[in-house]
């Protein structure tokens, strides 16, 4: 603790440092029991402590004091260490989001979709290397796998671009099938050879939810919802069609402006799961302790495919269906993160400190995606460079103490697989419609 009290005070921070005697005696009691913890190293009260003064502080400078309307959770070897909801579920006053409250994640979704097809295929019902004229012989795209659909190397259209381009009628909501079906009937160009390289497209998931259903018989929400959902304890999730449109929560512009059901609101597997924070924590541990996947396959989505070439830092890859932070061959980050009219997301799972960060928010604010950089208060993954501008925000404020580390030891180590057996530098939309 010598060190810790050393770094506060000379900064100047003796009001933070009676604030930490003072959580260090409440936090036991205000912390939430585990949640799968699979034999993870149980923290006490003061670890507990430390790391919850950090993030207070950390997210009160980021987010809290700048017109953020959401929810934040983090949380280490199933234990919350932080978690905070702030703002209105409709704009009014009377109707407060809280823990229940159901947000849209946008992009985080394809992390589902991923999931259902990793386990048809673990099931032997289908192979990533499938051509998609197995499923639809008629599909314009003789090339194009199911794999090609998960890292984003297909080269198709995003579906966005092209419905407008073929003039679909904006007053009807488009359904996944609509898509298929303008795309099929109109062949449109692919952007460039299949495989050759990477761009973002959420056509590639909204086909992917169509291929769970053609194997699996029954629809891609209730296949979410019977196989990931109910075995993870989501009891506050579920997948928006456009027939439970009544299920949709408005979201609003960063100057108040709401966004209400639109023609592209029906469509899923790129976007469309509406959960929780407390959910997402859930989800994560299960992919942490097998409930879902067994834990090679999940090594296998989180094995990059293409470097992204669209972020300057040098650590951003896309793997199946999963965004990747690669540090070096031991120090991952699995993610994804999402946007969608005024819904933004942030889940970042920290393999080597089994802690994940959770954000979600109905308002759109582009900080969110800065509580990516709450990592370095477990250990340094981001350069100084990256840090947030506030004087007296004690990023690092377990350097120097000798907390114990963990780790999730299925991913330990990160082979390098890619098409060609190179990681390529890759570009993406400009404009995604979903993030």
């Amino acid at each position: 603790m010598g060190n810790l009290v050393k770094r506060l005070t000379t900064g100047g921070y003796v009001f933070v440092l009676s604030l930490f005697f003072m959580c260090a005696s409440a936090c036991h009691t205000a912390a939430r029991e585990p949640v799968y913890t699979n034999d993870l190293r149980v923290m006490d009260s003061t670890e507990i402590a430390i790391y919850n003064l950090a993030l207070t502080y950390f997210f009160d400078s980021l987010l809290n004091a700048n017109n953020f309307s959401g929810g934040i959770l983090v949380a280490k070897n199933g234990k919350v260490l932080y978690e905070h909801y702030q703002g209105n579920i409709y704009g009014k006053d009377d109707a407060l989001i809280d823990e229940n409250t159901p947000f849209h994640v946008a992009s985080t979704s394809k992390t589902f979709t991923s999931t259902a097809i990793l386990q048809l295929e673990a099931a032997g019902k289908l192979k990533l290397d499938d051509s998609l004229r197995l499923y639809w012989p008629d599909f314009p795209y003789a090339s194009v796998t199911i794999r090609h659909l998960l890292n984003h190397s297909s080269g198709i259209p995003n579906y966005a671009n092209f419905l407008s381009r073929y003039k679909w009628d904006r007053k009807i909501t488009a359904s996944n099938y609509d898509v298929l079906d303008v795309l099929t009937r109109n062949k449109p160009l692919l952007e460039f050879s299949t495989g050759l390289r990477f761009k973002y497209c959420n056509t590639n998931f909204l086909l992917l939810a169509l291929i769970v259903e053609k194997v699996t018989g029954i629809t891609f929400p209730f296949y979410v919802n019977e196989n990931i959902f109910k075995v993870a304890g989501m009891n506050h999730s579920y997948v928006l069609t456009h027939l439970n449109s009544g299920d949709y929560m408005p979201s609003w512009t960063a100057s108040g402006r709401i966004y209400n059901f639109d023609y592209l609101d029906g469509i899923y597997g790129d976007k469309n799961v509406f959960t929780t924070c407390r959910d997402l924590m859930l989800y994560d541990s299960a992919i942490r302790t097998g409930m879902l996947l067994d834990s090679t396959k999940y090594s296998k989505a989180w094995e990059p495919y293409f470097k992204d070439g669209n972020h300057n830092e040098p650590w951003e890859y896309y793997g199946l269906g999963w965004r990747l932070k690669i540090f070096n061959d031991t120090l991952i980050i699995p993610y994804h993160n999402g946007w969608w009219h005024g819904n933004n997301a942030v889940f970042q799972r920290l393999v080597s400190d089994t802690a994940v960060i959770i954000v979600t928010g109905n308002r759109m604010n582009n900080k969110i995606y800065k509580a990516a950089l709450a990592a370095n208060i477990f250990r340094q993954y981001y350069p100084d460079s990256l840090r947030l501008p506030a004087e007296d925000y004690p990023e690092n404020i377990l350097e120097g103490n000798e907390l114990p580390l963990d780790k999730e030891e299925h991913a330990s180590h990160l082979p390098v697989n890619n098409i060609d057996g190179k990681l390529n530098d890759v570009k993406r939309s400009k404009n995604p419609a979903v993030y």
